[in-house]
């Protein structure tokens, strides 16, 4: 997404919930869909098995789009000087200019929707770290979630953005993958070394992954986003929409999956939580 190289790395799971839904409302369901980990040398994140993903080399960046195209999940980090801007146009501008500039060529590029980008939510904080707003344009919705550093001068800023868009066609039940692969992303980027303390770590199924350092952690669920991340005991893992919840089951309320000829609830979180 960005063609600068800057010092920063994103770490990203979903934290542990539930909204309940009136029991017996419909049949306990499959439920959920199959993520498998998508990794590039330096980063990685979970999606379904259909979709691509690819980072620049200094792992400041990462995008994953969906086989048909109808949904896509990225991040980026980079450094903004405001003096250029007059060089090289808006993506240089304030945070809330350069963020929309940034979707703008998103969609413009991938949705082939070249009308614009709107903001349709106020900036809301978002697990104490980031900021969150909902995006729109004539074709697409989705949202931006990011992290703006201030730099040595007023002029100067990093920003770390998160990125979600999907088709507005997408039935409500897919619109939030996009979501909840953008936040199962993680990049260590190349120009410093991550904190030990958290590259050390591995999944529960001792299978390292790349990008396991740099900002704080989000994990399991999340209200905002409306997803919600499940696994079974071997370690695979689902990602739901939080309407899958169901108050009643076999083993109480959860999140549920048709595992062979059995009904099985699942663990809340991903398998790689302690990452």
């Amino acid at each position: 997404m960005f063609s600068r190289r800057v010092v920063s790395a994103a770490m990203v799971i979903l934290l542990a919930a539930a909204s309940v839904i009136r029991a017996g409302a419909a049949p306990l369901p499959a439920g959920g869909v199959p993520v498998v980990v998508k990794q590039t040398p330096h980063c990685s994140a979970y999606a379904p098995s259909g979709w691509s993903v690819s980072s620049n080399p200094q792992a400041s960046a990462l995008d994953l789009q969906s086989g048909d195209g109808t949904m896509y999940a990225g991040w980026g980090v980079t450094a903004i000087n405001r003096a250029m801007e007059r060089f090289y146009g808006p993506m240089y501008g304030d945070p809330e200019t350069s963020i929309r500039t940034l979707a703008n060529m998103i969609v413009g590029k991938l949705f082939s929707d070249p009308g614009g980008v709107r903001f349709t939510s106020a900036p809301a904080p978002f697990l104490n770290y980031f900021t969150l707003r909902h995006i729109a344009s004539a074709r697409t919705q989705g949202v931006v979630f990011y992290h703006i550093y201030p730099g040595a001068s007023p002029q100067v800023y990093t920003e770390s953005i998160y990125i979600a868009i999907t088709d507005a066609s997408l039935p409500r039940a897919r619109q939030g993958i996009a979501p909840g692969v953008a936040v199962s992303i993680r990049c260590a980027t190349q120009l410093i070394p991550s904190q030990p303390a958290d590259v050390s770590r591995t999944g529960k199924k001792g299978t390292p992954r790349p990008g396991c350092g740099g900002e704080p952690n989000l994990r399991g669920y999340n209200q905002q986003l409306g997803t919600q991340y499940a696994h079974t005991a071997s370690g695979d893992n689902f990602l739901y929409d939080i309407s899958d919840y169901r108050s009643t089951g076999p083993d109480g309320p959860g999140y549920y999956r048709m595992l062979g000829n059995s009904l099985t609830k699942l663990e809340p979180g991903r398998s790689d939580d302690g990452c």
